[in-house]
């Protein structure tokens, strides 16, 4: 009787989760095609600094205090991170500099685009070697293929990643759920049906609106940033919708879903992060680094509210170091 009444209790609490989450995607649906523009400001000044916050808390809670035999693996892509955050930032504050050339700059970047690819399939690989019963042959292609596209098409492989760094949260998330909360894993792999679903809705609204407006300087960046330069067919309206609504779910997941299935990745819970509670970890400098980075997230409001376009461009350049941040842990959860 207890085992059905739990079973019963699980597929409740499944049910609930998948409801909840197509709420959660038909609203912003709704209300983003409906205002792109207002809500890819406020998204970003409520959710980006927090949400980035939630990622380290995340992370930390899985670095091992020791690494053990998983040291060349950690060392490969805490070393990744640093070198390709700071070569991505020299050449995102040097671009304007007179010494670069529009061929020079591009040159560059497919260089960067190479490495990172480089860098990932590094990671697939070390992470194979851990893992014989697993075929892991496929990546060594990939990464090839993944290389000659970044030097073909630049332009489009960088805008892809702008649209396809949300879905990341979402393998995060699938990952979480296998080890945490199985029971949810068919009702979420739902969940991941609906969100192209939501987009077609989105998208069939949207046909045949007008570009949106471009008379400031923030609205343009917003336009640039979705890909309305490099896509001038598609409207800007369908593009800044498609790109604030991924974005969304991305904070959704991080700052909502992931605690929820994940005890250890509750804000508070420091006790169950390594480097913080274990014996043989780092409690004072983790706690002074912790500050830093919640310090760090209201300095991020308060140079939104002062400056928010100055801003918004810096904080999307100094992202490229969370973004590099995932592919470890992410690998490492395969």
């Amino acid at each position: 009787m207890q085992r059905v009444e739990r079973s019963g209790l699980q597929l409740s609490s499944a049910h609930l989760f998948a409801g909840v989450f197509a709420a959660a995607c038909a609203a912003a649906a709704l209300l983003i095609g409906s205002f792109p523009l207002q809500l890819s400001i406020i998204t970003i000044f409520l959710f980006a600094g927090p949400h980035n916050l939630m990622e380290f808390r995340y992370f930390a809670a899985r670095m091992p205090v020791r690494w053990g035999r998983s040291r060349l693996f950690y060392s490969v892509g805490i070393g990744g991170v640093l070198v390709l955050a700071s070569a991505y930032l020299t050449l995102y504050f040097a671009s304007g500099n007179w010494l670069w050339s529009e061929e020079s700059w591009a040159i560059f970047a497919a260089v960067w685009n190479t490495a990172f690819i480089l860098w990932v399939g590094t990671l697939f690989y070390l992470r194979g070697r851990r893992r014989p019963r697993r075929d892991w042959n496929w990546a060594l292609p990939a990464v090839f293929f993944l290389a000659a596209l970044a030097w073909l098409v630049p332009q489009y492989w960088s805008l892809s990643l702008v649209y396809l760094h949300p879905f990341v949260a979402l393998w995060f998330l699938e990952r979480q759920i296998r080890r945490t909360r199985p029971e949810w894993l068919r009702a979420y792999h739902y969940c991941l049906m609906s969100v192209p679903v939501f987009l077609l809705i989105l998208w069939a609204s949207l046909a045949g609106r007008p570009d949106l407006p471009e008379d400031t300087d923030l609205f343009w960046r917003i336009g640039q940033h979705a890909g309305s330069e490099i896509l001038p067919s598609v409207s800007s309206h369908l593009l800044v919708a498609t790109h604030v609504f991924l974005e969304t779910i991305h904070y959704f997941v991080w700052l909502l879903l992931i605690p929820l299935v994940d005890k250890r990745a509750i804000p508070w819970r420091l006790r169950d992060i390594p480097l913080f509670g274990n014996a043989n970890g780092f409690p004072k400098a983790f706690a002074v680094f912790f500050a830093f980075a919640a310090l760090a997230v209201v300095a991020l409001w308060a140079g939104f509210a002062i400056d928010y376009t100055s801003m918004r461009d810096i904080y999307f350049a100094f992202a490229i170091s969370h973004v590099l941040a995932e592919f470890p842990f992410l690998v490492k959860m395969l």
